[in-house]
Order: C-alpha cells, then sequence, then structure tokens
C-alpha cells in the first residue's frame, strides 16, 4: 500500500504524518458515551493494514492520522507520545497544516497477512500494563501509546485477523483515567 506521507513543523515540534481516510482503508472510529473507543475494521485484511500501520508508527515515530468520513465518526491520531507530545490544540493545527502541505513522498506499506506466534510465546502481561493513554472526544480522539503499547496494538490486531475472537479489550492496559479501548473485526465479532 502506498502512504501519504507528510513533514510538518509546527512550532517547537518537527515530525511525519501518515494521512488516511477511515472510509478508503475500511475502518471506522467511533466513540461511545465517553467511555469507550471503538475502532472497527470490515474484515481480516482490513486488520492486517491496521496493523502494518501500527506497526509503522511503532518503527519510523512517524504519527497516524485516520480522518473521519462522517459527523457520527471521530477523527483518530495515534502516536508514540514520549517522541511527539501531541495534544488537543496542536492536533488541530496538524490538520489543517494538512490541508496546507503536499506528501513530502510517497511511502510503501508492506502488509503481512499472517501473525507472529513469537510475540505471545514470550507475553507477560505485567510488560503492558498502562501502556496506552486514551483521550476520547466525539470527533478527535488521541491514542498515546509508548513502544510497548504499539507493540501490543500491533500483535493484537494480527491476532484478530487470524482468530475467530472478533475483538479484544484494551482497559487493562489503558491508564485508569482513560476511555476502554475495543478494536473489532466486524466480519468476525459474533
Amino acid at each position: 500500500m502506498n502512504l501519504n506521507r507528510y513533514h510538518l513543523k509546527e512550532g517547537s515540534y518537527d515530525f511525519n504524518v501518515v494521512h488516511l481516510h477511515q472510509q478508503e482503508i475500511g475502518v471506522v472510529v467511533t466513540e461511545e458515551m465517553g467511555h469507550f473507543l471503538l475502532i472497527d475494521a470490515k474484515d481480516s485484511s482490513e486488520m492486517f493494514l491496521l496493523s502494518a500501520l501500527i506497526k509503522h508508527c511503532h518503527d519510523t515515530n512517524d504519527v497516524l492520522y485516520f480522518r473521519r468520513g462522517s459527523p457520527e465518526n471521530a477523527d483518530l491520531f495515534i502516536f508514540n507520545g514520549a517522541v511527539t507530545p501531541l495534544n488537543r490544540k496542536l492536533s488541530k493545527e496538524v490538520k489543517s497544516a494538512l490541508n496546507r502541505h503536499k506528501p513530502i513522498r510517497k511511502y510503501e506499506l508492506a502488509v503481512e497477512n499472517r501473525e507472529i506466534d513469537v510475540f505471545w510465546d514470550t507475553w507477560e502481561s505485567w510488560k503492558y500494563e498502562k501502556q496506552l493513554r486514551i483521550d476520547v472526544g466525539q470527533d478527535l480522539t488521541l491514542l498515546n501509546a509508548s513502544r510497548l503499547g504499539l507493540e501490543l496494538l500491533t500483535h493484537s490486531c494480527e491476532l484478530l485477523a487470524t482468530s475467530y475472537a472478533g475483538h479484544t479489550h484494551f482497559n487493562w492496559y489503558s491508564t485508569s483515567k482513560s476511555p476502554e479501548l475495543i478494536i473489532r473485526n466486524i466480519a468476525r465479532n459474533n
């Protein structure tokens, strides 16, 4: 898959943003009752794509921006907060800056259609506790994940793509003030 990658310099911040449209990649992000953030993927191929995007964020420290397709959905930013300290104000500046800038280059993303089992062989739940910080609003959501949090999300998406688990809840891995994150493979969510 080819991605549009932008280099933005806003104030003292200097970072790259991968800009995606939710309806084009088969992912929908919604907020429910202020307590739940739902990331719905149509089926396994979209879930593998989501996994590859999160892995890209982990490997490059790029910010992922998923633009919503309708007013019922929410824009989503996924980023490593230790590298890019994004907040609501800066994220709104990023959204408007993307309208003024052209992509610096097309980035080719390799999407693998398999799960890497080695991750689950060395799984220790205590390592991943409180690795996600989620700031949810009706129209804008920030998912601030540490490197371990991004690794957890990557492999969880791969697992959802290859299994019939359907969905996964991340409230145990979020801070106590974060809403619960639920990622669902809609085609396999019974």
